[in-house]
């Protein structure tokens, strides 16, 4: 009998979905730290040729929004989807659910860092010109909002741990966006495997590989200025020597992690470019059981996320919840009660009304599914336990910067000999690289007879 997964690995296996306006844009900063003066900015730059102007005015207590904010965010975007999309943006969830999804410990400090990141963003007010994508109008826009419009915390007057239950009202211009299909999807599975700031720039970077009018056009490899990056980043700094030092831990650790396969950086000085190429892109959901929820009014994000999260329970839970619903439920919010038929599918907390019962024919489509899900993800494993010649020389090069290891001495070890070397210089810290290169260097010397 396979093993039932733990909670903490069914939360790891969840793709997110978030805005693609908010990551290109960099309105929330890497950084973990910040001045404490530093409560605005102001940027100016080109989005799809158009040329735009961000303004970001903070309050002097919280500063700008920055480092935790960024987990907050995706979050509460997270949280959103999960209760239906409503329309008005208002949604209700406890402190401990957004510790959950922000990958958090149930401790008073995490709980009193999260009410302080939830008090800035609402505290925070943003100028957009030119620059927000509304994707229902398909058309630029300009805006000004605050990432949360309206907070609320409420407890009961015996209550002397803090808040219960947390109101927020997200702001128009996201919601409708996300409502209408202008997100991208974000890897819980590498959020839980990278720290900060590795976490909230891998989310830039993925979201700047789409095009930000196909939105779901995503590019194999990006090439963008070194400033233009920081900027993106939010990483405050105008010298090309620091922002270089910010990004450098960045990327060893998406590389480990095989989100990026290489990167390359030409140039000088405030010149300098990067290009990044990308690993394994997130998969997408079976569009068959999307079209399923969609049928029953279940916004296009809600239902990609269902499909992915549940593939295996949707066919069979909306089944149910139509069965139900046609003998005459009425639900205060039909859109989350299908969700919630379709992610408590099996555990008994819905039965089949009288004189109902599974189709045999859901019960042998959810086989197929389940197979065909097994298949890809061996398929996915397969690839990644076989990496190319030119994706282990990538890595190698990078990793090895240095060590005065050229990548064309590389080329002539065997392939097995470089998956070996890229095990070991992953899982081996920097200081203890140079024995590593040292061996190499003694491989292509009895090789190629070349000094040690």
């Amino acid at each position: 009998m396979s093993r039932v997964p733990t909670v903490e690995e069914a939360e790891q296996a969840i793709v997110l979905r978030e805005d693609l306006n908010v990551g290109q844009l960099g309105l929330i900063s890497i950084q973990r730290k910040i001045a404490e003066d530093y409560a605005q900015w102001k940027v100016s730059f080109n989005r799809n040729g158009i040329p735009s102007e961000i303004e970001c005015n903070g309050i002097q207590k919280y500063g700008v929004p920055h480092g935790i904010d960024n987990d907050t965010y995706l979050a509460l975007q997270e949280l959103y989807i999960e209760q239906g999309c409503p329309d008005d943006g208002l949604f209700g969830f406890t402190m401990y659910r957004l510790l959950q999804l922000c990958g958090l410990a149930d401790t008073g400090a995490n709980r009193q860092m999260l009410r302080v990141s939830l008090e800035r963003l609402s505290s925070t007010q943003y100028w957009i010109s030119g620059a927000w994508r509304s994707h229902e109008d398909d058309d630029w826009v300009t805006v000004g909002f605050r990432l949360i419009e309206k907070l609320i915390f409420t407890r009961s007057r015996r209550d002397t741990d803090g808040a219960k239950q947390i109101a927020v009202t997200l702001p128009r211009e996201l919601t409708r966006n996300i409502r209408n299909g202008y997100f991208k999807p974000v890897s819980a599975t590498l959020l839980r495997q990278l720290g900060q700031p590795a976490r909230a720039a891998y989310r830039v970077l993925d979201s700047l590989r789409h095009d930000p009018v196909q939105h779901h056009d995503r590019a194999a490899t990006l090439t963008i200025s070194l400033m233009d990056l920081a900027q993106r980043c939010g990483i405050a700094s105008d010298r090309p020597d620091k922002i270089r030092r910010t990004l450098e831990p960045i990327h060893e650790m998406l590389i480990q992690t095989e989100y990026l396969t290489g990167v390359v950086i030409t140039g000088v000085g405030r010149k300098q470019s990067l290009t990044y190429s990308f690993g394994q892109a997130v998969p997408e959901p079976d569009a068959r059981l999307v079209e399923l929820l969609v049928a029953l009014k279940v916004p296009l994000v809600a239902a990609k996320k269902a499909a992915f999260d549940y593939a295996g329970q949707v066919e069979d839970g909306v089944a149910q919840a139509r069965a139900i619903l046609t003998h005459g439920y009425s639900p205060a919010n039909p859109v989350g009660f299908v969700l919630d038929v379709v992610r408590s599918y099996g555990n008994g907390k819905y039965a089949w009304p009288s004189g109902t019962h599974q189709p045999k024919e859901v019960e042998a489509a959810r086989t197929r599914i389940q197979k065909q899900v097994k298949k890809e993800v061996a398929k996915v494993e397969a690839e990644l336990a076989q990496p190319s010649r030119d994706d282990l020389l990538r890595v190698l090069s990078f990793l090895l910067v240095g060590e005065h290891l050229r990548a064309e001495d590389l080329a002539t070890l065997p392939t097995e000999t470089l998956i070996s070397l890229r095990s070991q210089v992953l899982t081996r810290p920097g200081a203890e690289r140079r024995q590593v290169a040292q061996g190499v260097r003694r491989l292509l010397a009895e090789q190629r007879e070349l000094p040690l």
